[in-house]
């Protein structure tokens, strides 16, 4: 097994808490994700939950590379979408464009109509961000692949594609690094001090 950033080992441990006020205005608009009223409250949820995951992707567990995305686990529409889960915080989490748009809007919960959210991640065809440990399903090997070790792990990776070249050509370019601290450092600060990202890509330059 490649060897893992602290990042990546990281689990979600605490949910986005919604206030009173909040759900008052979500009922007032009908659940609905597209209006410009509920825009503050998406903001603050994409914003608690790219913290809370160490600015990686739920799915394939890599830093952001365009659009950070909220992603319902159980869809909010479709023909399996579950409205009144649409801004249910174990039901919220923050992936890439590629896991979240690959994701679509499959119903991976067990039964798709349960009546209510499940608690557990067994209740679930694909990892729960929520509820699993990433790491007991999938694993990453070669420092370039995802490798399934549960039937659950399989079904992740075929939901949200990682076998796809795309995102296996990030992972290997993000995972070559792990083993050294000092570059993972320097990449680390450079994620986080956006004014100084020309200035580590050029001393990165240097290095390589």
């Amino acid at each position: 097994m490649a060897r893992l950033s602290k990042r990546q080992k990281k689990n979600i441990t605490k949910s986005f808490v919604l206030t009173r006020k909040d759900w008052d205005l979500i009922r007032q608009e009908n659940y609905d994700w597209d209006s410009k009223d509920l825009k503050p409250i998406i903001n603050r949820i994409r914003n608690f939950y790219k913290k809370e995951q160490n600015k990686l992707c739920a799915y394939c567990k890599l830093p952001f590379r365009d659009d950070i995305q909220v992603e319902h686990i159980v869809p909010k529409a479709g023909i399996y979408g579950r409205k009144e889960y649409t801004f249910y915080s174990k039901n919220l989490v923050v992936a890439c464009k590629h896991c979240n748009s690959k994701k679509s809007t499959n119903n991976d919960m067990i039964p798709w109509n349960k009546k209510q959210y499940p608690v557990i991640g067994s209740d679930f065809k694909i990892i729960h961000p929520h509820f699993d440990n990433y790491f007991d399903h999938i694993e990453i090997i070669d420092k370039s692949r995802y490798l399934r070790k549960t039937i659950k792990g399989y079904k992740t990776i075929e939901r949200c594609k990682l076998y796809d070249p795309v995102i296996l050509e990030v992972l290997a370019e993000y995972m070559k690094y792990q083993d050294d601290p000092l570059i993972s450092a320097i990449i680390r600060i450079r994620e986080l001090q956006g004014d100084f990202r020309g200035k580590i890509d050029r001393l990165l330059a240097k290095i390589f």
